[in-house]
């Protein structure tokens, strides 16, 4: 920095992210940024204060890695991407990030406007001339909390203030702020707006009076039931939740879960499966969770009472979508249990409640495992099980075993369990990078498909791992193809052409060896397993090379999804 009074428009903004907390840059760079490299550069020969900058050979990897750190930290990193290529990269990780409501500052350039010679950063290059599109925010808008365009550089700390104000106020999310290369360049007079006035809004409880109409209706119910999916991601909620649980005698589901909600081992705990028991209850609380259950295979008994507390309760951010209530409260959930709990009413029908709840578990036992000839994945989970220790952190992206591999986990500590809450694949093996960046003591386990391990840009993620120390293990579960897509259509055409003949089209990473592609990037260690034999050895043999500072990728063969062979 050339004065303490002069920086560029790109050098107050990364003094204002290290005011702020901001740990880490994730960056992949391009044309539009010279100004931000030449801060870099300045600032690190100057021993100046910056966040540390993450290189990152595929956007994807940038996002999914800002996201795997804010799940734990809940703080909001920057990313920095270039023009419409560079956002068009970032691809469906912003799905990720806007259905996870996860916090993100996304930062992208915009092609220079002028070419007349006098002002650094105009146009130079031919590219400035095709990338210079209209309406550049549209690309991602839909799925931001907020797109700006910094038009003036002496307002880059109001903008980015504006920008971290929103991604943290709840319900959280990204925001995508765009500059043109000559406002990045700009000379101004440092700042110094007062970090006090730019609070997240603060989140409110349940009105008044409803606390004790929910725990009258707790009290009166003779089956109620909770569902959640993201009630963890505050983890002091965790606990109150099973407070209130056990005060009352109510069971809990946590349906394709985001965070680790409700301990997997509680006595209380009905499962993972959707649909479980919504046509049995006469109470359902729902709460942080975006679908309860799905319509066309089941509906709420009649005469069931249905209540949402929720921080994004009408979900104005998706299309249609429906699920009755006669109150929906706009509340957090760890204020709104504490006040649930604050109410000291004596409490009836407690015993009645538990034997209903003993009942029903033991009808929803598993059946027991059908022999296979193949590792199942029910059998690699388990073997996956005996690693879990008070350090691990499960990131699990595994789609067609969303109910099975939560319910053989079990897992009970808060914030040792996340998964993305959207439905872009890809996310799980770089999202790892930004939870072991974000507590360098655990040790991170990602539970990857084979479709999700080759849609995450591997030979992305594990240069990462290597470059910046961040070991973790991955388990992949190769099936030799996506099996979701063949689940899809067995669900709509359950006797069709396409089983009877075994044509689905989806064995596209058959026979492809998977941990190599990691192993050659120089930042993993490449390992294979077909026998069951081999399996808790070779499990057991990765996780001691990830203690001794190398990340490990286990490619484990189950059987195949198809048999057809495409060619």
């Amino acid at each position: 920095m050339l004065s303490a009074n002069l920086a560029t428009a790109a050098e107050q903004l990364l003094s204002l992210s290290t005011r702020l907390g901001v740990s880490f840059i994730f960056v992949n760079l391009g044309s539009d940024h010279p100004a931000f490299i030449e801060a870099f550069a300045l600032l690190h020969e100057g021993g100046g204060a910056m966040p540390k900058i993450i290189s990152c050979p595929h956007e994807t990897s940038a996002l999914a890695a800002a996201h795997g750190y804010a799940m734990i930290t809940r703080r909001p990193q920057i990313v920095l991407v270039h023009v419409d290529v560079g956002t068009q990269n970032l691809g469906g990780s912003v799905h990720n990030a806007c259905r996870g409501r996860i916090p993100a500052i996304i930062i992208a350039g915009l092609s220079p406007l002028t070419d007349r010679g006098e002002r650094i950063g105009e146009r130079n290059e031919f590219i400035h001339y095709i990338q210079d599109t209209p309406r550049q925010h549209e690309i991602v808008g839909q799925y931001m909390k907020w797109c700006y365009e910094l038009r003036a550089p002496e307002t880059v700390d109001a903008v980015l203030l504006r920008g971290w104000q929103m991604a943290v106020s709840e319900p959280q999310g990204p925001v995508y702020i765009t500059g043109a290369r000559e406002i990045w360049e700009e000379r101004i007079a440092a700042s110094r707006e007062p970090l006090a006035h730019w609070p997240a809004a603060a989140t409110a409880g349940l009105p008044e009076g409803a606390a004790s109409e929910i725990c009258q209706a707790l009290g009166e119910a003779k089956r109620p039931l909770l569902i959640t999916t993201y009630l963890g991601r505050q983890p002091k909620a965790v606990a109150r939740l099973v407070e209130l649980s056990e005060r009352y005698g109510f069971g809990i589901c946590e349906v394709g879960p985001q965070y680790m909600s409700f301990p997997g081992e509680h006595e209380h705990h009905l499962g993972y499966r959707r649909n479980t028991l919504i046509d049995e209850a006469d109470l359902i609380l729902m709460m942080d969770v975006d679908a309860p259950w799905i319509t066309s295979k089941v509906k709420p008994a009649e005469g069931c009472r249905l209540i949402h507390i929720d921080i994004d309760p009408i979900k104005d951010g998706l299309g249609f979508w429906h699920f009755p209530a006669e109150q929906s409260y706009l509340a957090d959930s760890l204020k709104a249990l504490t006040q649930l709990l604050d109410i000291s009413a004596p409490v009836q029908g407690r015993q009645e409640r538990i034997k209903w709840i003993s009942a029903a578990k033991k009808r929803l036992q598993a059946k027991p495992a059908v022999a296979s000839e193949a590792i199942t994945p029910d059998e690699l989970t388990e073997a996956v099980r005996e690693l879990v220790n008070e350090r691990t952190v499960i990131v699990f992206e595994t789609p067609s075993c969303t109910e099975s591999i939560p319910s053989v986990l079990k897992m009970n500590r808060p914030g040792s369990y996340f998964a993305s809450g959207g439905s872009n694949l890809g996310w799980g093996i770089n999202a790892a990078i930004g939870a072991k960046l974000a507590d360098p003591e655990s040790e991170v386990i990602t539970l990857a498909g084979d479709g999700c391990f080759v849609f995450g840009v591997p030979s992305s993620a594990y240069w990462m791992a290597g470059a910046y120390n961040t070991p973790h293990l991955t388990v992949i579960y190769n099936n030799g193809g996506w099996c979701s897509p063949k689940m899809s259509t067995l669900g709509v055409h359950p006797e069709g052409t396409a089983r009877q003949n075994d044509h689905f089209w989806v064995t596209v990473g058959r026979g492809a060896r998977l941990a190599d592609i990691a192993e050659a990037t120089g930042g993993a260690a490449a390992f294979a397993v077909k026998d069951r034999a081999d399996l808790k050895v070779t499990l057991k043999a990765a996780l001691q090379t990830v203690r001794a500072g190398r990340s490990a990728v286990v490619d484990v063969t189950l059987a195949a999804i198809s048999g057809q062979v495409l060619n």
